[in-house]
């Protein structure tokens, strides 16, 4: 059984199936970093679904039972229902879940929920428009990403859960909008401390 340094056992397995994504949050891909030029993994250095698959089955043999897909936007990944189709085959996989912009949550949802995926995680700073747009990178409204959400309940992707990245003077006072709208629609709300990636302060 795999452990952490405190003896815990390891239970997750994050996957990450593509490191691009259409937003450009200023916290993790700022538009001056991960502009037009650029350059991501080329496909030969992509692990394929098989390969993927493959190690997964490898680290639930060692007492994995949640595998979390994410990215980059996971949904950027050609098939990604595919990928699921595999993951759910696997004995001893308990629960397969997906965070994700929700841009792509319209169009994927129902494929998703048909190849086994349990639930999502949707990031979504702020209720306010400006405040999302502003963190970003402009790329999408919030009216795009309910869009998503919605999407993803119709299709039983339930029950979805909500990070929210916060950032003073930024979007800290849309906090008590956006606690109020996850209690009455019922979503599960983590508020993340803000953290930069290490692209915007020299961080390692």
């Amino acid at each position: 059984m795999l452990t952490d340094t405190l003896n815990r056992p390891l239970r997750d397995l994050r996957i990450s199936v593509t490191d691009r994504c259409n937003f450009r949050c200023t916290y993790c891909m700022p538009e001056e970093i991960f502009g037009d030029k650029y350059r991501f993994l080329p496909k030969p250095q992509i692990l394929t679904f098989e390969e993927i698959t493959r190690s997964a089955r490898i680290m639930v043999g060692l007492g994995v039972n949640k595998l979390r897909i994410t990215g980059g936007e996971p949904l950027l990944r050609h098939d990604l229902h595919l990928l699921i189709e595999q993951l759910v085959q696997i004995d001893g996989v308990d629960d397969i879940a997906m965070t994700t912009n929700a841009y792509w949550l319209p169009k994927y949802a129902s494929d998703l929920k048909l190849a086994g995926l349990h639930r999502v995680t949707i990031s979504l700073d702020s209720l306010d428009n400006v405040a999302f747009r502003q963190m970003n990178g402009g790329k999408a409204d919030v009216s795009q990403v309910l869009d998503g959400i919605r999407a993803a309940e119709k299709a039983g992707l339930t029950p979805i859960k909500i990070n929210a990245v916060v950032q003073k003077g930024v979007n800290d006072h849309t906090l008590v909008d956006m606690a109020r709208f996850c209690k009455d629609n019922g979503y599960i709300l983590r508020f993340i401390e803000y953290m930069d990636v290490g692209t915007r302060n020299g961080w390692r």
